[in-house]
């Protein structure tokens, strides 16, 4: 867009708002043409001042300087304000308004007065207003110095957007009227302000403005015209203002819609699998809630049955007790005949023998047989005699009883086994009944599997419109995106010059911020150091605290827990706002490294192919080899630190200890160690000879693909995902090819002193904290098989306390001193390497020697580690017992081939492990003054790097000639002419490239729609096949479902007559009588059961099809929202309308009662039509017009369209109920 020339007082689109031109020009010493505008909204920069110096006013934060391509569009001339005109007739307050230009309005609404003025079609004209500014009545003052309680500022209209097919006449063909003059002959000058600032001082008015020829207009005329154009000014002043809130709203919705396409395009990414996972969790649950339901039938019935076998089992369980107590009886009752019998026979056993002693006393006489005792004799056995028969009796009868009983258990037992029998053919039964309700079920769920697809169909065809539509808009949103970032690479430039000297700024403050720091640091270290002489103190003291801390503990739990939570919570609330501080200046830091590295990489390419060959062939290996040891130690060391800093070290040391902490500060020793390796390679390099440097530079492309190693931790790192055995591990064959290459290329330099002392005091640094991690490890350990309470202790009589816990505390105390020391000489020996100086040799050895005894306290903590460990293990497996001995035993032991190899035999096995700490402490405060002194260090001066030596030595190679570099550039010019014309072959021949390209691209895509589509035709083919095989399924399905209703009817009705028969037959036997009702009753229950399957699976399906329907009137599309229109004036009760249908402006007579009923006829058939049609939305149309189309975008009728056919409904609805609304009124109008 050729925006150069734009006028002032052009309306203006720019990207952060509209706004009107008020100057145009050079702007201060920046090349270019400017335009000054002034925005309708608070989104500029300044008011209309550049440098100082003011170019136009305005509000504050309303004015911006843009150049032409800023300006998206021109939206017409700002319609200038009318003269002031001094009026006889007082005005009144409402009439002090300026006029507004028609926009869009007809003329027709002004012909009712025949003497009005004929208006332009533009809608930048504007029309004067009779008290638009009222002067002062004693008199007119000057136009330059007016009063503001006199004349009121003119109103401007608010900024409408305008349709690009609306008739604007050009600037050159505006006409204004003329300025009118006061009765004293002088001209008011009129007053032009800004449409957002109106109590700035006034401006002059725009230079387009040329008056026209005046016109005569009676007064009569104009007052009635003023009138209407007053309303007319109103009614299109609020409906400006409607507009721009729409226009705001508008805006609004975009940024919203903008906002929801990116999270459509997210979710439209993860909405297959959420379907999926969705249909399978559906099923799922479906085929749960089937077997919840058949479980639960099944536990009814069983309890059922089982309610009924208690029954039967307690009525045969009180049979047999009362058949149980008659036995009892009767044996009471045969034992007591028993007795009777037994004395009987005792009896006639003394008869008997009595008699025998008559008879030899006297067998000649046969006087004694007449005696009396005789007779006696003879009535006994006749008594006796009575007797037996009675009891034979008694026993025939109760032999009766016995079998009588006998055969009546015998029939219960019988009729026992028929109730069996049919139990199990009632089982049989059940289970082909529960084997046809199975199939009856498969069935359902493969016809609701059908329905299912068919929405999933569907829904998938209307994902696919809505994909294309959404793809169309993206493909226009990008086109936008470009304009956007050309005009942001304009910017840029700009934006560079200010960046730069910001970055210098903040490189200066970072500078002091660091001095600062380390200042701070060293007070720090020192100040640890006293704070490790107290805690020797603080040691001694505590034991005499511990009886006082007893008595108070009980009382301080609950304050203490509180307070340390809330503490806790403080210094959590404190670190998060503190790291999220740090974060955030990391970020903003981050950012300014990533940009100076992306510059610096744009320089290299650029330098790059000015280097000479010769570089390129020699030296290039040696520089990239020494960039590839620095970069390589700065990488372990990153890695070290973030390592450091997730497991929280230094400070994670004096908690309790675990196997990752020890594993971790392994990892960070091996670290360390290649840091300080890389970083030897590195001085060397940088010191030696160009020879050397040369020749070490070979090793290059066999040692380059080890970085690849060290930048996959650093990425898995990145994404908290590394894996400390597996660094671990890579860390040990790097520093194996390492060693190799110190042996055979980089031994034999004293150039690297510094770097090579400062890695033994770092390895000293790490062993020391490995050494309390392990420690830390056995105490904690210790300690928590303790705290358990199914383990067996066995202390042989001895305090834990002091055997055990008190000395490995007093090694972590020693531990924390040597390392205050260790951190202190680490630090020194940093400064000096990074001030390229170092210790002088002769301190080296002790060095080493600190290196070498920290390594034998490491052993033994790791050995002593591991030993207690393993025990432990054994201890919670049960396998043994904790025995402190055992546990002093190995503490000998690791002491012994450790460190205390020369101890004495009486000497307690702790003091060799303290006395080595001691010493590492002793020697560790006597070097470290050493090294502060100045006289121990020497500085590296007058070494000159290699490659500077070796740029001098190219430059003199690559000296050439004059003469023959001007007859190269001559034939360089040549060159380039012929390149030039190959290039514009070139470009020729690659835009006819690039547009058969592009033809090739969108016959793909429309390749790959027409597959699309003939995939989803066939699919849509295999749904239908499947919906028909269902739909006779379900036919089926309702064939069985009828015949099994039929089977339930003669079920019932054999029920009714099995209970008739059982009323009718009240003499049958007993058990007969038993069996029927059982029968009848389990045939009830089965019925029962068939039953609420039944209405179960009804429920099911309805309540299936129901969320079916739901979920797809759910997928439909949203419907429109309605257009608001302006509300219809009222029409004249002429009868002249063109419509039939009004109910109040047609009738002219009342209603009679003939055709109120006609009409509550019509309208009771149109309900009952209306109800009784189907409210699922007909999907036919459209499919069979896309399957016509080969699955393509087709083009639909509107009615056919689901939205469509929805609104449809909606508003033949409405229109019923206002029908029915209206027969009331009549009705009750008649009555």
């Amino acid at each position: 867009m050729s925006s150069l020339n734009i006028p002032n007082g052009t309306i203006v689109e720019l990207p952060v708002g509209r706004g009107v031109i008020r100057w145009s020009g050079s702007l201060g010493d920046k090349p270019g043409k400017f335009f000054g505008v002034e925005l309708y909204e608070a989104n500029g920069k300044n008011e209309g001042a550049f440098e100082g110096h003011y170019y136009f006013r305005c509000k504050p934060n309303h004015g911006m300087f843009v150049r032409s391509s800023h300006i998206k569009a021109q939206l017409g001339m700002e319609p200038p304000p009318p003269p002031t005109v001094r009026t006889v007739v007082a005005a009144r307050p409402s009439l002090g308004h300026q006029r507004t230009s028609s926009i869009g309005r007809s003329n027709s609404l002004r012909t009712s007065s025949p003497a009005s003025s004929v208006r332009s079609n533009s809608p930048t004209k504007p029309t004067g207003t009779p008290a638009a500014a009222r002067t002062s009545r004693l008199g007119q003052g000057s136009p330059s110095k007016k009063s503001p309680s006199i004349s009121l500022q003119p109103r401007k209209s608010f900024p409408v957007r305008q349709s690009p097919n609306s008739d604007v006449s050009p600037p050159n063909n505006k006409t204004t009227p003329p300025p009118r003059s006061s009765p004293n002959g002088i001209p008011i000058q009129q007053r032009v302000s800004s449409p957002l600032s109106p109590s700035l001082p006034a401006t002059p008015p725009s230079p387009k403005f040329t008056p026209p020829q005046p016109r005569s207009v009676s007064p009569l005329v104009q007052t009635t015209s003023r009138t209407s154009d007053d309303k007319e000014i109103q009614e299109l002043r609020a409906k400006i203002r409607v507009l721009e809130v729409n226009r705001a709203d508008d805006a609004r919705h975009v940024r919203e819609l903008e906002a929801r396409l990116s999270e459509a395009e997210s979710f439209v990414a993860l909405r297959p699998k959420l379907q999926a996972k969705l249909t399978s969790l559906q099923t799922e649950v479906i085929v749960a809630k089937r077997e919840a339901a058949d479980a639960q039938q099944l536990l009814q019935l069983s309890e059922t049955r089982v309610v009924d076998g208690q029954e039967m089992l307690e009525m045969t369980m009180l049979d047999k007790e009362m058949a149980e107590e008659r036995a009892e009886m009767a044996e009471t009752e045969l034992e007591d005949v028993k007795e009777r019998l037994a004395i009987a026979e005792v009896e006639l056993e003394v008869y008997k023998e009595s008699e025998e002693l008559d008879n030899e006393e006297g067998n000649a006489s046969t006087v004694g047989k007449d005696s009396l005792a005789y007779i006696q004799l003879e009535k006994q056995n006749e008594r006796l005699k009575e007797a037996l028969l009675r009891l034979r009796d008694m026993t025939q009868e109760t032999d009766l009883d016995q079998r009588r009983k006998i055969s009546e258990l015998q029939k219960d037992i019988g009729s026992v086994d028929e109730l069996q029998s049919q139990y199990d053919s009632s089982v049989i039964k059940l289970a082909n009944a529960e084997i046809q309700i199975e199939d009856l079920k498969l069935q359902l769920d493969d016809a609701l599997g059908a329905e299912e697809m068919l929405v999933q169909l569907t829904e998938r065809n209307l994902m696919l419109g809505e994909k294309i539509e959404e793809m169309r808009i993206t493909i226009e949103d990008l086109e936008a995106l470009k304009e956007l970032s050309d005009e942001l690479e304009e910017n840029h430039v700009e934006t560079e010059k200010n960046l730069h000297e910001d970055l210098d700024a903040k490189d200066m403050q970072i500078q002091e911020h660091v001095r600062k720091i380390e200042t701070l640091e060293e007070a720090c270290l020192d100040l640890e150091g006293t704070i490790s002489q107290f805690r020797d103190l603080v040691v001694h003291l505590q034991g005499e605290l511990d009886n006082l801390r007893l008595q108070t503990q009980t009382a301080q739990t609950e304050s203490a827990t509180a307070a340390s939570q809330t503490a806790a919570m403080m210094s959590l609330n404190l670190k998060l706002q503190s790291s999220a501080a740090k974060n955030q200046a990391r970020n903003v830091e981050l950012e300014l490294l990533r940009l100076e590295a992306r510059e610096s990489k744009e320089l290299l390419g650029i330098v790059q192919p000015y280097l000479p060959q010769l570089y390129v062939e020699t030296d290039s290996d040696a520089t990239s080899c020494y960039l590839f040891f620095r970069r390589l130690a700065h990488k372990a060391d990153l890695i070290n630190s973030i390592v450091a800093q997730t497991q929280g070290l230094p400070e994670a040391l004096n908690g309790p200890g675990s196997e990752a902490l020890v594993g971790v500060c392994d990892l960070r020793a091996r670290l360390a160690g290649l840091s300080t390796l890389c970083k030897r390679f590195a001085a060397i390099l940088r010191k030696c000879d160009v020879q050397t440097f040369l020749d070490k530079g070979r090793i290059y492309p066999e040692i380059a693909p080890v970085e690849r190693r060290i930048d996959m931790h650093i990425e898995l790192l990145r994404r908290d995902e590394f894996r400390e055995m597996e660094c671990a591990s890579d860390i040990d064959k790097i520093q194996a090819q390492f060693d190799h290459l110190d042996g055979k290329y980089f031994s034999g330099f004293d150039s690297e002193l510094g770097e090579r002392e400062h890695g033994y005091l770092a390895s000293f640094d790490f062993d020391l904290d490995m050494f309390a991690a392990a420690v830390g490890l056995t105490k904690t350990s210790i300690q928590s098989v303790l705290n358990e309470d199914d383990i067996v202790l066995d202390m042989a009589g001895m305090n834990i306390e002091t055997e055990l816990f008190d000395p490995l505390q007093k090694l972590l105390n020693k531990g924390r001193s040597a390392k205050n020391i260790s951190r202190k000489l680490t630090k020194r020996l940093e400064d000096l390497v990074n001030d390229s100086s170092a210790v002088k040799p002769t301190m080296v050895p002790q060095m080493r020697s600190l290196s070498n005894s920290v390594q034998k306290l490491v052993d033994f903590a790791i050995t002593l580690a591991k030993q207690i460990t393993t025990h432990l293990s054994d201890v919670r497996a049960a396998k043994s017992a904790f025995q402190l001995k055992t546990i002093l035993g190995y503490v000998k032991q690791a002491t012994t081939t450790t460190v205390g190899m020369e101890a004495k035999i009486d000497a307690s096995f702790w003091e060799p492990i303290e006395d080595a700490l001691g010493q590492l402490t002793k020697e560790g405060s006597e070097l470290l003054p050493m090294i502060m002194e100045p006289e121990k260090i020497m500085k590296a001066t007058g070494i000159i790097a290699p490659w500077v030596t070796r740029v001098g030595e190219i430059k003199e190679a690559l000296a050439v000639n004059v003469e023959a570099e001007r007859k190269v550039a001559q034939l360089n010019d040549e060159m380039q002419g012929l390149v030039r014309s190959l290039k514009t072959k070139d470009q020729t021949i690659q835009e006819s490239g690039v547009k058969i390209e592009l033809m090739e691209r969108r016959m793909e895509a429309v390749k790959k729609q027409a597959d699309t589509i003939v995939d989803l035709e066939s699919e849509l083919a295999k749904a239908r096949k499947q919906e028909r095989t269902y739909e006779e399924a379900m036919e089926q399905l309702q064939a069985d479902l009828d015949a099994l209703e039929q089977d339930n009817v003669k079920l019932k009705s054999m029920s009714t007559g099995h209970e008739r028969q059982g009323s009718v037959q009240m003499v049958d036997p007993e058990p007969v009588a038993m069996d029927n009702n059982l029968e009848t009753s389990h045939l009830l229950e089965q019925l029962e059961a068939l039953r609420g399957t039944v209405r179960f699976l009804r429920n099911e399906n309805s309540y299936l099809k129901g969320q079916d329907l739901l979920r797809e009137i759910e997928n439909l599309p949203p419907l429109r929202e309605p257009i608001v229109r302006s509300p219809t004036p009222p029409l004249d009760p002429s009868g002249a309308s063109d419509t039939d249908d009004s109910d109040t402006d047609r009738p002219t007579s009342p209603p009679t009662l003939r055709s109120l009923t006609t009409e509550s006829k019509l309208l009771y058939r149109d309900v009952i039509k209306f109800s009784t049609s189907p409210r699922v939305v007909d999907l036919s149309a459209m499919n069979a017009l896309r399957k016509e189309a080969n699955g393509g975008k087709v083009w639909v009728p509107k009615k056919k369209l689901p939205a469509q056919q929805i609104l449809d409904r909606k508003m033949e609805a409405d229109r019923l109920s206002r029908r029915m609304k209206g027969l009331l009124d009549r009705a009750g109008g008649i009555s």
